[in-house]
């Protein structure tokens, strides 16, 4: 008599092996530095800059974060300042605030000679760092995109400043990731789920996730038996 088919859970590929090993602790990939406009005085977090262009990002397929590195007040010398502890390794873009610093000086009696040669040379830091700089301003949105006080944004005006950065923004990130990379999506949902006092070893966690394979999404055995078909195709 022939042996029951046992249901099969394929052992964790390569692929998925690669992916479970990105869920640890990682820096920003994005960091949104500056003054108040930036930190989203004034407005709820989800409505800032940051957190808009984020969602922008990912809703077109990226898989990114947004660090929000806005500090009320700030002037240019202050952002120089902090630049090296509050942009992180691993940073890959930098939004930077170009507006914000310059009024924080005017009303501290610093010369627009030396607010610009502040964000010179913060910009020059960050190029040397192989970091793409992207400038934004909230000077040049029309009034009804301002507060009472004319400076700080509205959440509409920080929405709109967020969407005009996504074009240059995506173009320094590159094309979004392919339709099959973003299905492994859901495996990093299933290891946060089952797995998550593991996600900082991988060793822990690649044991977990064989322990707990019964319990993977559809989504996510789909995408680990595609990626092994295409590993087995793949060999000679």
């Amino acid at each position: 008599m022939a042996k029951p088919k046992q249901c099969e859970f394929p052992k964790l590929s390569a692929l998925f092996i690669m992916l479970l090993a990105s869920l640890g602790p990682a820096h920003a990939q994005i960091v949104a530095f500056g003054a108040s406009n930036i930190s989203g005085w004034n407005v709820a977090a989800a409505e800032a800059i940051p957190a808009q262009l984020q969602a922008m990002l990912r809703a077109k397929g990226y898989n990114v974060r947004v660090l929000n590195a806005g500090i009320f007040g700030n002037t240019t010398a202050d952002m120089r300042n902090r630049l090296e502890s509050d942009i992180p390794p691993g940073t890959t873009i930098v939004i930077l605030d170009t507006s914000g610093g310059l009024y924080n000086d005017s009303l501290k009696g610093i010369s627009r000679e030396q607010g610009e040669a502040d964000l010179a040379a913060i910009t020059s830091a960050l190029t040397a760092r192989q970091i793409k700089v992207v400038p934004v301003s909230a000077a040049d949105l029309p009034a009804q995109y301002h507060q009472q006080d004319g400076v700080h944004l509205t959440p509409e005006g920080h929405k709109l400043a967020a969407a005009r950065l996504v074009s240059e923004v995506t173009d320094a990130l590159g094309p979004p990731p392919a339709a099959p990379q973003r299905v492994l999506g859901a495996c990093v949902a299933d290891a946060r789920r089952l797995c998550a006092t593991a996600l900082g070893d991988d060793e822990k966690r690649h044991l977990c996730m064989q322990e707990h394979r019964a319990q993977l999404s559809k989504d996510c055995l789909h995408a680990i038996a595609k990626s092994r078909q295409q590993h087995d195709a793949a060999q000679p």
